[in-house]
């Protein structure tokens, strides 16, 4: 795609400008093909219509480039690349959730680098935010962007997906390019509009290729107007079909555009050699939380159930219960900030890291809560202990990233919180001292404090 100009002169290429044949071609897939619904997808685990959205799904196929590393990456993430081959046809899917009333979207659309970790398309991002996307107007598109992703699509439904085709993953970086392309050129997926921001996202393995995307290819295709890299360890993904890429990267600071790194507790270890805040990159650190939660399994269960991808549609279970930390308020919050930030405002308020010894061991309180970081009420006014791993299960190494809740003591509790109305008070007043702070947003915070005045403490 756009070789020529890429080559002779990659700081012109513009998203969106391509020629006929260069653009992909986008295609219906009708809502009853195959079973009758997108895998992974919210129909049937969301109410979207009460809420005023559609799910659609859509084909992308088109001829994507893949990259090669020119010169040493360091870890300033200033990578050089170029165009190692063209013309490589692919076909792949994108689920987009919308507006009904194109008139209540709000110009900005999410595009998700689906996670295939597990074998199987996870819509993680939207999974924790999609409250936020509804109440807020946004367009939400899901990509299957790799291989993995595109061959199970093909093994639960070849009806539905027999046309999807993606040779390797070193083309995953064209084709996520192209389906910002195809958002901002074809009204039709969006309702009629055309949209004025472009996010991309993506989370663990996604983010470890979202940082090679934003390093090494937005530079010269331009295509997304911020990131959201949500979950990441210190390295990154090679930019062809390798199994290592560069062990230390951090976000280069020339790229033009913001990007928001959003981490949970059980990443912090993993990433702190890269910490970063800058006039363009912003990093939280949220304490309490996990890698992935309870509020994520719950939906990642029932689309499992739909669609029987994982361990035939069982949901995952783990040797103690799963961290419930109220991670998606933070990240909604950094989604609001990051459209702001993208489109010319300010950008997002700064936050305390977790804090650490030598980078390698979290300090705690006495009821082993971590220290530092973004705090959210649950955590400020706890009513248990939040880590960040967990152990055993019925999904080969998902508990260890899904984290633990262990409830404090009846004799903790009353200590902290002697009557009711202390409780409440008390987490009011740190919901409170989030919002201030820009770590919750309003509506947030009036759900949290309903739960707190609902629940029974002590």
């Amino acid at each position: 795609m756009l070789v020529l100009l890429t080559v002779l002169l990659p700081a012109v290429v513009v998203p969106g400008v391509a020629t006929a044949a260069d653009s992909p071609v986008v295609t219906a897939v009708p809502a009853g093909a195959g079973r009758g619904w997108p895998v992974s997808g919210a129909q049937g685990v969301l109410d979207l219509a009460s809420r005023g959205y559609v799910e659609e799904e859509y084909l992308l196929s088109g001829r994507a480039d893949t990259f090669a590393q020119v010169g040493l990456w360091t870890d300033d993430g200033r990578w050089a690349t170029r165009v190692d081959t063209t013309g490589n046809p692919y076909t792949t899917r994108m689920v987009v959730v919308r507006p009904r009333d194109a008139a209540r979207f709000n110009g900005t659309v999410v595009v998700e680098w689906l996670n295939v970790s597990f074998g199987v398309d996870i819509p993680v991002d939207f999974s924790q935010s999609y409250e936020h996307f509804i109440r807020e107007g946004y367009a939400y598109v899901g990509v299957t962007t790799q291989k993995a992703g595109a061959d199970k699509l093909k093994s639960l439904d070849p009806a539905r997906y027999g046309a999807v085709n993606l040779s390797g993953d070193a083309l995953s970086y064209d084709v996520f390019s192209q389906a910002a392309q195809a958002v901002r050129a074809n009204p039709r997926l969006l309702g009629g509009r055309t949209p004025a921001v472009v996010l991309g996202t993506g989370h663990s393995q996604s983010a470890l290729r979202l940082t090679t995307y934003a390093n090494a290819v937005q530079p010269v295709r331009r295509s997304y107007d911020g990131f959201m890299i949500h979950g990441r360890a210190a390295l990154a993904a090679p930019i062809g079909d390798g199994v290592v890429g560069p062990l230390s990267a951090r976000i280069r600071t020339d790229l033009g555009v913001p990007v928001f790194v959003l981490q949970s507790e059980t990443d912090v270890i993993a990433s702190a050699s890269v910490r970063q805040d800058t006039p363009l990159v912003r990093t939280w650190e949220v304490a309490g939380t996990s890698h992935a939660d309870q509020y994520g399994l719950n939906l990642y269960n029932a689309a499992n159930a739909r669609d029987k991808s994982i361990n035939d549609g069982a949901p995952t279970t783990c040797d103690k219960p799963v961290n419930s930390m109220t991670f998606r308020y933070a990240e909604n919050a950094a989604f609001r900030y990051l459209d702001r930030w993208a489109r010319g405002g300010a950008a997002p308020p700064a936050a305390t890291p977790i804090s650490m010894l030598l980078n390698l061991i979290i300090l705690r309180d006495a009821d082993q809560n971590a220290l530092g970081g973004v705090r959210l009420p649950d955590l400020d006014v706890p009513v248990a202990s939040y880590s960040p791993n967990n152990s055993g299960g019925n999904v080969p190494g998902a508990c260890l990233l899904l984290g633990t809740t262990t409830p404090l003591t009846p004799e903790r509790i009353r200590q902290l919180y002697p009557d009711h109305a202390t409780y409440v008070a008390k987490f009011t007043a740190a919901a409170d001292r989030a919002v201030r702070a820009g770590y919750l947003l309003p509506p947030d915070r009036d759900e949290a404090v309903a739960r707190a005045q609902a629940a029974p403490v002590p």
